[in-house]
């Protein structure tokens, strides 16, 4: 018959080793994969420079700025740059081995392997125009090239002109 304080012991070992487990899963599930350079130049890339407005949340103010978007339709792979004046804000980028999202707004970076979250904008890019939003993003396009990228519950908001 164990004892109590037997009990108690063989009770913290097992608490601690759940979580040194979930730690080690919420590690290694947040990292980023190393996504190799973009090289634009190789074959198979389609790469437009356009205006665009930002607006992070449905309270916060716009920001106007140059979308660099590269697609390549092979493999999939995907880069959006949202940058103002030539500094880099947010720069999204999508492979087959993962996805990557850095901002100047904050320090660190996200990433993970599969499917990048549907609450970021940058990843509804697929097409320029986008033609349609998986989750909450809904897209409308108007004539002459503008579109626009709307969540349905932040108000956040990307718009474009495409070329």
């Amino acid at each position: 018959m164990a004892t109590e304080e037997h009990r108690i012991k063989v009770r913290r070992s097992v608490q601690a080793n759940a979580i040194w487990a979930l730690l080690t899963l919420v590690t290694v599930g947040c990292v980023a994969p190393k996504l190799p350079p973009a090289d634009f130049s190789a074959p198979g890339w389609t790469v437009q420079e356009i205006p665009a407005i930002w607006r992070p949340s449905a309270k916060a103010q716009e920001l106007t700025g140059e979308l660099l978007w590269a697609h390549r339709v092979d493999d999939g792979s995907l880069f959006v740059q949202f940058s103002k004046g030539g500094l880099p804000i947010i720069v999204a980028r999508q492979t087959s081995a993962g996805w990557t999202l850095s901002s100047s707004l904050r320090k660190g970076g996200y990433g993970g392997r599969g499917t990048p979250p549907a609450t970021l904008p940058w990843f509804q890019l697929a097409t320029l125009p986008p033609t349609h939003g998986s989750g909450p993003w809904q897209a409308t396009t108007q004539p002459g090239g503008h579109w626009t990228l709307t969540h349905s519950r932040t108000g956040e908001q990307l718009e474009g002109v495409a070329p």
